[in-house]
């Protein structure tokens, strides 16, 4: 094993360290996940407010930085594995290329849409860019669909959870709100049928004179 590690290329060491960076990452999503969901719940529940909305956009906002670093270092760990000599990348003949920081970089917004979109751009054949992946290269094709699935992870988590804490905070306002209402409401109505004995007994008291 040590002399494996000893033998592999810095930049293959990089793409084996991040691919299980990635795996963690998605399971400690779907896991912890759900611990600051029960948070979030008591923060709506019993403090909605403008700090309860920041803890969620704060929330929301750590998710998406750790997605754009982890593009990022892709894209970056693409670039050096060919800097390496490693073939990664093909043309629609199947004619091995090579792919600069752009094309990388549209490479690598190919695989996230495809995890994020599943398989409709597969199934309507839509692509951001025209290069592929050299599919003889196994090991990479691997290190691709780590990529790909965690970001589809990560993103049925968050419309998941956009959508739970959506209707969890439009269920408390119904209820905050009707509850403010409701005594309102009432002592409207209190007002207004006091006002109307008010002007009945008025007009007794003038019948009688």
């Amino acid at each position: 094993m040590m002399p494996a590690l000893i033998n592999m290329s810095a930049s293959v060491i990089m793409a084996i360290a991040l691919s299980i960076a990635m795996i963690v990452m998605a399971i400690l999503t779907w896991f912890f996940h759900d611990t600051k969901h029960r948070d979030l719940d008591d923060w709506i529940q019993y403090g909605f407010s403008g700090d309860t909305l920041r803890h969620v956009l704060i929330y929301y906002r750590s998710m998406g930085i750790s997605m754009l670093v982890f593009y990022i270092l892709f894209v970056v760990s693409c670039l050096f594995l060919q800097s390496d000599g490693i073939g990664l990348f093909v043309d629609s003949d199947n004619n091995p290329i090579s792919a600069g920081p752009i094309g990388a970089a549209l490479f690598g917004l190919d695989l996230v849409l495809r995890g994020g979109f599943f398989d409709i751009m597969e199934h309507f054949e839509i692509s951001v860019t025209p290069i592929l992946m050299d599919r003889s290269n196994q090991w990479f094709v691997i290190y691709c669909f780590v990529f790909r699935i965690y970001y589809g992870l990560t993103l049925i988590r968050i419309a998941l959870s956009f959508v739970w804490i959506w209707a969890r905070m439009r269920r408390v306002r119904r209820t905050l709100y009707g509850e403010v209402r409701q005594p309102r409401e009432r002592s409207k109505r209190h007002g207004f049928r006091l006002r109307l004995r008010e002007r009945l007994g008025g007009r007794k008291e003038s019948e009688d004179n």
